[in-house]
């Protein structure tokens, strides 16, 4: 029995001096600008009109900035469910301005870049299509204003040539009734 427990102690003492293990990789996240672009779009997405107005505004005089070191603001405001046609594009050309100057920037920035320019294709699409379901749509209610009025014309012309009919079958039955009178008289 000594020697169980001598085993014992000493597996369990063996256990004690195990050599350290080495440390575990530390792995760091570092924000890109695409990070903060597309965490400021999440952050102010329920800006109202009035906040996302004055957001923007501040926006732009600091993207014009020329100690501006980064776009980001402008254009994650440009992205904003808010922003106009004319705020989308001009954030897509500060995005493009800055990536240019910079060609050290990240590729997940040129990226976005790419991503907002195919955005902006899709909505030019889009508006191309609906003019020219518009431009259908107008040629339909041309044509359809064109039948209504045809349709009226016919309509009167149909009253006139109803009330012609009736006057001109007033007309045989006074000249059967005339006709009627002479053959009464000649007998």
């Amino acid at each position: 029995m000594s020697i169980l427990v001598a085993g014992s102690m000493l597996s369990g003492c063996a256990g004690l001096w195990r050599e350290p293990e080495p440390p575990k990789e530390v792995i760091k996240f570092q924000e890109t600008a695409t990070d903060a672009i597309l965490a400021c779009t999440a952050e102010n997405k329920k800006y109202s009109r009035k906040e996302f107005n004055s957001a923007y505004k501040a926006a732009f005089a600091d993207a014009n900035r020329p100690d501006n070191a980064a776009p980001s603001a402008l254009v994650c405001l440009s992205l904003h469910q808010r922003a106009t046609y004319k705020q989308f594009k001009g954030g897509v050309e500060v995005l493009g301005r800055y990536t240019k100057a910079h060609p050290e920037s990240t590729p997940s920035l040129r990226g976005l870049m790419q991503l907002l320019q195919r955005l902006d294709q899709e909505k030019i699409g889009k508006w191309a299509q609906s003019s020219k379901s518009s431009d259908a749509k107008e040629e339909l209610e041309t044509e359809n204003r064109d039948l209504l009025e045809r349709i009226d014309t016919l309509e009167k012309s149909s009253t006139e040539d109803q009330a012609r009919i009736k006057g001109l079958q007033q007309q045989i039955e006074q000249l059967k009734n005339i006709e009627n009178i002479i053959k009464n008289r000649e007998r």
